[in-house]
């Protein structure tokens, strides 16, 4: 019996429920997917014929250089069409939108109580490059199960447009836009709740 509860550790001390776990589970699922669909993008518009050089050029790049140099390519690339265009460079600033969010959430650590039924997520953060020795700070988010998959529904929407964008051609990627998976905007930002 002790030996059960010694290995069951890891499950007690977590700041959320088992939904919660979910909700976090899924935003991993659907950000690995979203980066998986950015690759691909990538890949096809530095060479779509051969995607070996894309391949190799995205081999070491995070997810924000990816989508800075898809919007790159995809703005002066004749591989997009230009009534595309517009619609492609939406999807990639959705897509950073939702990263950002993922990182909040991803890339702290989590309480091991919730506040107002909300979990803590803290993560470390230095207020700019500064001096050497600069102590950072932490900023803290709170966050509830609703909210952590609305994070992961915001991942799977954009890397569903990716996708579609990636594999369908200009007349299916239309329609899939048509449908109303995401509402695109050109320039759209991020609506990140204040933290606290």
């Amino acid at each position: 019996m002790g030996e059960y509860q010694e290995e069951q550790r890891h499950r007690l001390y977590a700041g959320t429920s088992l939904e919660g776990q979910a909700a976090i589970g899924r935003i991993a699922i659907w950000a690995a997917s979203l980066e998986e669909n950015l690759v691909a993008l990538c890949v096809s518009l530095i060479n779509h014929l051969d995607d070996v050089v894309g391949h190799a050029v995205t081999a070491n790049m995070s997810a924000s250089s990816m989508i800075q140099l898809a919007k790159r390519l995809a703005a002066e690339s004749d591989a997009v069409p230009d009534e595309d265009k517009a619609d492609v460079q939406a999807i990639l600033t959705e897509a950073k939108a939702a990263l950002e969010q993922r990182n909040m959430i991803l890339h702290a650590s989590l309480g091991e109580i919730t506040i107002g039924g909300k979990s803590l997520f803290r993560r470390r953060r230095k207020r700019s490059p500064g001096a050497p020795g600069q102590d950072p700070h932490w900023e803290n988010t709170l966050r509830g199960v609703d909210e952590l998959d609305e994070i992961g529904a915001r991942l799977f929407n954009v890397s569903e447009e990716l996708w579609a964008y990636v594999n369908l051609p200009s007349p299916g990627f239309r329609q899939f836009i048509e449908m109303g998976v995401l509402e695109l905007e050109p320039e759209q930002t991020s609506d990140h709740p204040p933290s606290t």
